[in-house]
């Protein structure tokens, strides 16, 4: 064998016989806590909820500490209104029942009377956006795709031509909602469709592997919010720092820029929603 294939077959085991070795990083703790702030307030009349608590350190297995006793207020362009801490749910704070959100108006949330780093200085934090409008919801199919071995929630809509859009999408089954964490969320802009008829595009999308079926019969419920690009660029940041890292060796994840102020983490959001649904006849698709 010639001597330079020699070389190359003992240059590669002696690489790969360095990659079992351990390393010890000696990781520095994520310093003093900072509020987290996160709410999707709409146009639906409900109780709508701010969910308040405190940074933890990254590699922490401990449930985030909730933030109670904080004094929240909401204004808009027509009127202010406080909200009151649930008493179930230690830092949970809910508006009134009758409250909605306006589409077209500019919302301010003001967090105070809190000390999340313990410095015994009370602090204040401002979270400012506006309500965007959603396109309708026309139609909603859903079809089981064996390629894919998943069930594909597809959207029939009208997008206007007048604005620069962004939409997020949730799903519910037979009433229950399955898009229930940020990671599950699936947003889209309209630079493709601006100001056409959407004919079915996935939006989205029950996981066979990931245990879950739709069975024929179900109720499927799409719900299609118009939102802002800052919200837009959130969710698909936290996307981005909490799934796996390609390559390898990436960066060291960091947080998501957020628009709650004094150094503040997290979103408050506002939109309006818009729903369709269809019940699963058995319809299959392939690829």
């Amino acid at each position: 064998m010639p001597f330079k294939y020699i070389f190359s077959i003992a240059f590669l085991i002696v690489l790969l016989q360095s990659c079992t070795e351990r390393v010890d990083i000696d990781l520095e703790e994520a310093g003093e806590p900072r509020l987290v702030v996160f709410a999707e307030i709409t146009n639906e009349v409900k109780a709508h909820e701010v969910w308040l608590g405190k940074s933890a350190p990254y590699f922490s297995n401990q449930s985030p500490e909730m933030v109670s006793g904080a004094v929240l207020t909401i204004e808009n362009d027509f009127q202010t209104i406080q909200l009151t801490e649930d008493a179930d749910r230690q830092g949970i704070y809910l508006t009134p029942k009758d409250y909605s959100g306006v589409v077209g108006a500019h919302y301010k949330l003001t967090v105070s009377g809190v000390d999340v780093n313990g410095d015994g200085q009370l602090e204040t934090y401002e979270a400012e956006t506006e309500m965007k409008a959603s396109a309708p919801v026309q139609g909603v199919a859903v079809a089981y795709n064996a390629s894919w071995e998943g069930w594909e929630v597809g959207l029939y809509s009208k997008d206007p031509a007048e604005t620069e859009d962004y939409y997020l999408f949730k799903v519910y089954k037979n009433g229950v909602l399955y898009t229930d964490s940020i990671h599950n969320y699936w947003t889209a802009d309209d630079r493709f469709f601006n100001g056409n008829e959407i004919n079915g595009p996935v939006v989205q999308y029950f996981d066979e592997e990931n245990g879950e079926f739709v069975e024929q019969g179900d109720t499927i419920m799409l719900e299609m919010a118009g939102i802002t690009k800052e919200y837009y660029d959130f969710i698909a940041a936290v996307d981005l720092e909490t799934g796996e890292k390609v390559p390898m060796f990436s960066g060291p994840s960091a947080n998501p820029k957020g628009n709650v102020s004094n150094g503040g983490l997290g979103f408050f959001a506002v939109m309006e929603v818009q729903r369709g649904q269809a019940i699963y006849t058995g319809t299959e698709v392939e690829n």
